[in-house]
């Protein structure tokens, strides 16, 4: 319009937003500010953490349902705390500014409300959170243990390690559990891993976690997967996004 000159109206899919090509096209990262639907915030966030890879997101401003507010800030060790914990608190700085109740909207939700400020680190930092972890690798560690959180981070892995990881090897799969990480250089993961449920790990102990599995993969057997280290290779454009969501 007249009066604002340099405001563009994207009309579309917001689950099929392309925010690197936004920020490309704006000329550096972007700052998001919005009321998100709450059927679908999981999602939205979940993109913007992909579109962090590429330093294509500086920072969200976002208002959201109350518990999904909470289960992004929660500390280890209590219900809230989950999928979404460990990968906002490893992909940004997170706040939970306030809550905000049901009356100040119209029509009037059934549910609390709260503003979330979201500072994603960039690629740089994210990199040196993740320690050459591919965030592929970390994802399938993660929604794996938390689809089993009331076991034992051993149980609730065992079977992928067996037969993802080691490839059927069950000698190989021992070893994972038997060796202290400790003992080893390069790896920093807790002795007591597992024994853990998944509530009780940290994101950067998911991050070690990953990293200890992943180096028990067979060498010289081509899985499909690519193993080369996060450092050399880009984050992915898509990680934690819906396959269906968004251009590949």
């Amino acid at each position: 319009s007249e009066k604002h000159e340099g405001l563009r109206i994207h009309h579309l899919d917001v689950l099929q937003a392309d925010y690197v090509k936004m920020a490309e096209e704006e000329g550096g990262p972007l700052n998001v500010i919005g009321n998100l639907p709450y059927y679908i915030t999981s999602q939205i966030l979940f993109a913007l953490c992909d579109a962090s890879h590429f330093n294509a997101v500086r920072s969200a401003t976002v208002t959201m349902q109350w518990e999904v507010a909470q289960r992004i800030v929660a500390p280890t060790s209590c219900k809230a705390y989950g999928i979404l914990s460990v990968v906002f608190q490893l992909y940004a700085d997170c706040t939970l500014h306030f809550k905000i109740p049901p009356t100040v909207f119209y029509p009037k939700p059934k549910v609390d409300s709260a503003l979330v400020g979201l500072h994603f680190v960039g690629p740089q930092k994210l990199r040196e959170r993740l320690d050459g972890v591919k965030p592929t690798h970390l994802r399938r560690i993660v929604t794996t243990a938390f689809k089993q959180r009331r076991k034992t981070v051993r149980n609730g892995l065992k079977k992928m390690i067996v037969s993802d990881i080691c490839l059927g090897d069950k000698e190989l799969a021992a070893q994972v559990f038997d060796i202290d990480p400790q003992t080893i250089e390069g790896f920093s993961l807790r002795s007591d891993w597992a024994t853990k449920r998944p509530e009780e790990l940290t994101s950067q102990d998911f991050v070690q976690l990953t990293k200890w599995l992943y180096s028990f993969q067979q060498q010289g057997i081509d899985n499909g997967d690519d193993n080369t280290p996060e450092t050399t290779t880009t984050l992915g454009r898509k990680v934690w996004r819906k396959m269906k969501h968004g251009t590949n």
